[in-house]
C-alpha cells in the first residue's frame, strides 16, 4: 500500500489548508479553551513539545501521551465539525475520492479480520460502527453477513444521510450521547481513526462501554505516537494536525485507559502499512533534514523499506495501531 492510494496528497494538501483556515474563524479566540489532565492516564505532569498552527502540544512526562492542552472545549469541537468548511469537503471529497481505493485496501482487509475473529460462517447478533462516516466499511460487513443487525452511529447530518440512503439504521448521535438508546445492546461494536479527535477519550471509552452487552467485543484503531513515522516526522508530520487530531496515545497509554474504563485487551498490535512512505513523501515535498540512518532508508529500493516496514509492524513500531477489546468491569483507577 502507498501513502498515495488511500491519502491523496492533492486532495489532503487541500483538506490541511481549509483547516488551518477554520482555525482562524472557529479557534482564533482562546478564552474557552480548557486545560487537561493526560487524557489516558489522567496525571498532571507535562513537557511542553511543540506549538502547531495555534495549538500547543505537551507531552505526558508518565506514559508519554502526547495531546493538545489547553484544547477547545467539547462544544466548539461540535461546532467545528459540524459547520466548518474542512470537514465538509472531507465528506463531499475526501471521503468520496478515495472510496475504492481505500474499500480494497482498507475497509475489506479490516472486515475479513472480524470475520476471522467472530469464526467464519458466523454471525454476532448486533453490530454498530461508531463514526460510520461514508458507510463503506458497513457495506464490507453487510456482505460477509457478519451480524444480524447493523447500525451506523454518526452524528454529522450529511454523512447520516448519504448513510441511510444506502439502506443503514443510522443512530444520529455523538456515542457520548448514546446510552440511553443503546445501553447494553451491542454485542460488537468498531471505530476507526476516531479516538484522536474526541474532546475527552475516556468519554469516549465508557461510554463505548456502556452501549456493550455484556462480553462484548470493541475494535478500533488510533494512531501510535511511539510508532516510527510519527516519532520520526515529529511536527513537521501532517498527521499531528490540529484541530483535528487532539490525542495522540501509545499501546502503553491506551492500555492503563481501556483498564480504567472496563475493557479487558484482547490483542493489541501495530498494523501500519504506511510509515516508511509517509517518512518518505514527507522528506521530499518539505525538504526535511533528517539522521543519516532515515536518510539510508528512504533512499534504499523499494524491497529495503518494504522489509523495514514489516520490521516495523512486527515489533508494534508502527503509527497506526489496533485493538481488540472485551467488555469487563470499570475498574476507576486515579
Amino acid at each position: 500500500m502507498k501513502e498515495e492510494e488511500i491519502r491523496p496528497k492533492k486532495i489532503f494538501n487541500e483538506f490541511l489548508k481549509l483547516a488551518k483556515e477554520d482555525i482562524e474563524e472557529y479557534f482564533s479566540d482562546k478564552s474557552d479553551f480548557v486545560h487537561i489532565n493526560c487524557p489516558a492516564c489522567n496525571r498532571n505532569d507535562t513537557s511542553f513539545e511543540f506549538e502547531k498552527d495555534g495549538f500547543n502540544y505537551v507531552k505526558c512526562n508518565n506514559c508519554g501521551t502526547l495531546y493538545v492542552n489547553p484544547r477547545p472545549s467539547k462544544e466548539a469541537i461540535r461546532n467545528f465539525y459540524s459547520h466548518s468548511r474542512s470537514t465538509k469537503y472531507f465528506a463531499e471529497h475526501f471521503y468520496k475520492e478515495t472510496e475504492k481505493q481505500r474499500r480494497e485496501k482498507i475497509y475489506k482487509p479490516r472486515a475479513f479480520m472480524i470475520w476471522d475473529f467472530i469464526g467464519k460462517g458466523r454471525k454476532t447478533n448486533t453490530f454498530a460502527d461508531i463514526g460510520a462516516g461514508y458507510g463503506t466499511f458497513l457495506d464490507e460487513v453487510k456482505k460477509l453477513g457478519l451480524a444480524k443487525t447493523i447500525l451506523a452511529i454518526e452524528p454529522s447530518r450529511d454523512l447520516a444521510a448519504i448513510l441511510k440512503n444506502k439502506g443503514f439504521e443510522v443512530i444520529q448521535l455523538p456515542i457520548e450521547e448514546c446510552g440511553g438508546v443503546l445501553r447494553n445492546k451491542l454485542n460488537f461494536a468498531t471505530s476507526f481513526e476516531l479516538l484522536d479527535h474526541v474532546f475527552s477519550p475516556e468519554k469516549f471509552f465508557s461510554s463505548t462501554w456502556e452501549i456493550l452487552a455484556d462480553d462484548g467485543y470493541f475494535i478500533f484503531t488510533a494512531l501510535n505516537i511511539n510508532g516510527f513515522d510519527l516519532q520520526m516526522l515529529w511536527d513537521k508530520s501532517k498527521t499531528i494536525s490540529p484541530p483535528n487530531h487532539l490525542n495522540f496515545l501509545n499501546l502503553d497509554s491506551a492500555k492503563i485507559l481501556l483498564k480504567r474504563c472496563g475493557f479487558k485487551i484482547v490483542k493489541a498490535f501495530t498494523p501500519g502499512e504506511l510509515d516508511v512512505d509517509i517518512v518518505r513523501n514527507t522528506c521530499s515535498e518539505q525538504n526535511i533534514e533528517v539522521s543519516r540512518f532515515v536518510k539510508l532508508l528512504i533512499n534504499s529500493d523499494e524491497a529495503t523499506r518494504a522489509n523495514f516496514q514489516s520490521f516495523l509492524r512486527e515489533n508494534n513500531l508502527s503509527s497506526h495501531m489496533c485493538f481488540i477489546t472485551q467488555k469487563s468491569t470499570r475498574c476507576f483507577v486515579p
